[in-house]
């Protein structure tokens, strides 16, 4: 059954400053997260030579490459300027839109959604400043320092296919990653928890929602038209006995009265 939205309630002084304690945390943490991005990804660049450093033999290993493509080297089929340029903007705008979301909505966000936001700016603010500061005219290499590598079906001694490797990724974008999934996990339970708050959304569910109304008070009106009716019938039903009641009282007064009548 549709139902109207309540005005928010005003935030308390203490709430507000609970909540800003929350965003400075949550801020911090996505500001050491980025920092170690940054900082494993130029050990990596500093000491990895060109050969795979094998960390778990056939499943995981330490191999620097260089992505001028999007996350797992996505888009890597278009040239490398136009390619670098719409990558430096999607991140640029994927970093602005995520702080500013936070920043204005952090009142009404849990510590599930912060995190999410926290894993988010972090991941895409790390590849923004590889994507807009590495190039080969500055630092000697183009683009995002990869260096994470998965191999999940033998290791580097078998078979190539999709799986194997899997990816080679860095920390920035396991954020995203990570964070993407706890955002699709977050509005699965969101929506199940609460699976009609955003009806004013979707005319469809509207629609439903005054159908499912309808009905409701169609049925509520049928039952009370039965009582209604019952309870004609049982008034209906009392009203002879009532009347028959009457006249039998009726007519030991006229007999009293007649009696009275010949004594006199």
């Amino acid at each position: 059954m549709a139902k109207e939205k309540a005005e928010k309630a005003p935030i308390s002084p203490e709430q507000k400053a609970k909540n800003l304690k929350m965003l400075i945390i949550f801020a911090s943490i996505a500001g050491a997260l980025l920092i170690l991005d940054l900082v494993s990804k130029w050990l990596v660049q500093s000491l990895a030579g060109s050969d795979p450093i094998a960390v778990i033999p056939n499943f995981f290993y330490i191999s620097k490459s260089y992505n001028t493509a999007v996350a797992f080297s996505w888009g890597s089929s278009i040239p490398i300027v136009p390619r670098r340029i719409i990558n430096i903007l999607i991140s640029l705008i994927m970093s602005a839109l995520i702080l500013v979301y936070w920043i204005k909505n952090n009142d009404d966000m849990t510590n599930w959604d912060r995190a999410c936001a926290m894993l988010l700016s972090s991941g895409a603010i790390g590849n923004l400043i590889d994507r807009a500061f590495y190039w080969e005219a500055t630092t000697g290499f183009d683009g995002v320092i990869d260096f994470l590598q998965f191999y999940l079906g033998g290791g580097p001694g078998a078979a190539q296919n999709w799986v194997n490797p899997f990816a080679t990724f860095n920390g920035a974008d396991a954020y995203l990653t990570v964070g993407v999934v706890m955002l699709i996990v977050l509005f699965i339970v969101d929506a199940v928890k609460h699976p009609t708050d955003d009806l004013d959304v979707d005319p469809r569910l509207v629609e439903e929602a005054k159908l499912e109304l309808a009905k409701e008070q169609g049925e509520e009106a049928s039952e009370n038209a039965s009582e209604a009716v019952e309870e004609t019938t049982v008034a209906t039903e009392e009203a002879p006995a009532e009347s028959e009641e009457s006249v039998s009282k009726e007519e030991p007064e006229e007999k009293s009265s007649e009696e009275a009548k010949e004594e006199k």
